[in-house]
């Protein structure tokens, strides 16, 4: 009885147990249904997500290309109007240099007519002086010839003065000789009228002497005279013929000067120079303008290959590596320790990648996000090749930048190397330049 009641208890139990079991089996499907419909719902809408991601990114992709395009039309037009530029700015360089010869031609022919001229005005000097002097040697010869003729003529008046007295005395003294009487009592007398006669033919003598010898001065003042006479001629013929050499020159200065003017050439000059000077700079502001767009380009393109990479999967770039961090489409590894730039640079290099060059402001914000509080951290950014030109570690010069105020400074002159300085969670941070010997930690990017 006992027994066949315990077999009642027990086959009453077992349906119980098997409805559990039934009913914690349906629950379990029910669970995995519901949780099959929520993953598939979650998968169904980052599908979604992806594909309107997708296509911003192809919208924005296909406007950066339109971009692209206008910009290398834009870059072709202002090569092309560089050229134009270059040709006109070397046709002006030359007709400058034609003008500068022709100007250099006439100034070396206005100074050699000037040099003729000084020495024709020498030459013409010495000659007045000479003329001069020998004018007033002349006067002074006519004044001593004036003289002497006025000399010559007072002895000549007191020779037949003489003369005549002389042919009185002769007259008296045959006088003398007829008339014994008168002879003799006039022999005192006429022994006087000897004395006096020898006295003055002695005075005569000495006069004739003196006049002989005023005659050959006379005679060799003449010949001096005719000398200087002839010098003058000769000077006079040589001054007519230099003064008209001189005019012929002055005519020529004159025609010279009324073909080219030195002062239009001067202000062609000027106006040649200020041409130059506005071709030059237009030169420079194109270069500036062909650089800034070349520069524009580059990271344009930059970004369009990382979002066409982005877009067809080509980034799958293997980040899972300890230590290294993925943003976009790069892996960023912070060291541990603490080298020069240089170390630091080949470090990376031997890990695949180079250190870390920053395009965006974003980029910005993710690196100083793997640095610490207190630390500076080498970037792949240096000037070492030109000092002042800040260059990437890829060639491509620096477009954003956030470097500390008053920075870089290149402090004494020996700060070639560029560090990320930290900042609190949020900040961008900052850079500074310091001495590429210094060690610092550093940041990979591949």
């Amino acid at each position: 009885m006992n027994t066949f009641d315990s077999g009642s208890t027990w086959g009453r139990k077992r349906p119980c147990r098997c409805s559990t079991v039934c009913l914690g089996l349906l629950c379990f499907v029910l669970l995995a249904g519901n949780i099959g419909q929520v993953v598939y719902y979650t998968t169904q809408s980052n599908y979604n997500a992806m594909t309107q991601e997708k296509d911003r990114l192809q919208n924005n992709s296909d406007i950066l290309t339109v971009e692209k395009d206008r910009l290398q039309m834009s870059y072709d037009s202002l090569t092309k109007e560089n050229k134009r530029l270059k040709s006109e700015y070397d046709d002006v360089i030359q007709q400058k240099e034609r003008l500068q010869t022709n100007y250099d031609d006439l100034a070396r022919e206005k100074d050699r007519l000037q040099a003729s001229y000084d020495n024709v005005t020498e030459e013409s000097g010495r000659f007045q002086d000479s003329y001069r002097t020998l004018a007033a040697e002349r006067d002074r010869l006519q004044m001593s010839d004036d003289s002497l003729t006025k000399e010559n003529k007072q002895l000549k008046s007191e020779y037949d003065d003489v003369i005549q007295q002389k042919e009185r005395l002769q007259t008296n003294y045959a006088s003398l000789a007829a008339l014994t009487t008168e002879r003799d009592q006039s022999f005192a007398r006429l022994d006087n009228l000897t004395k006096e006669r020898d006295q003055v033919q002695a005075g005569y003598n000495a006069l004739k002497q003196q006049r002989e010898r005023l005659q050959a001065s006379y005679n060799i003042m003449q010949q001096e005279r005719d000398v200087l006479q002839a010098d003058r001629r000769t000077l006079t013929a040589s001054k007519v013929q230099l003064q008209t050499g001189y005019n012929a020159l002055q005519r020529q200065r004159d025609e010279l000067q009324a073909r080219v003017s030195y002062d239009s050439l001067w202000r062609e000059k000027d106006k040649l120079q200020t041409n130059y000077n506005t071709l030059r700079r237009e030169k420079t502001q194109l270069e500036g303008n062909y650089t800034s767009l070349a520069t524009s380009r580059d990271q344009m393109q930059r970004e369009v290959d990382k979002m066409k990479s982005k877009i067809k999967g080509k980034n799958a770039k293997n980040c899972d590596i300890p230590g290294w961090s993925k943003f976009e489409t790069s892996c960023y590894y912070i060291s541990s320790f603490r080298k020069n730039w240089t170390v630091s640079r080949q470090n990376c290099m031997d890990l695949g990648a180079d250190l870390v060059i920053i395009n965006s402001r974003e980029e910005q914000i993710f690196v100083n996000s793997l640095t610490e509080a207190g630390t500076n951290s080498w970037l792949g950014l240096t000037d070492t090749i030109t000092e002042g030109q800040w260059m990437w570690v890829d060639g491509t010069p620096v477009i954003t930048q956030y470097w500390q105020p008053g920075q870089p400074n290149s402090y004494n002159g020996n700060q070639d190397c560029a560090e990320l300085v930290h900042k609190s969670s949020g900040e961008v941070g900052e850079w500074n330049d310091d001495g590429c010997f210094a060690e610092q930690v550093w940041i990979c990017e591949k």
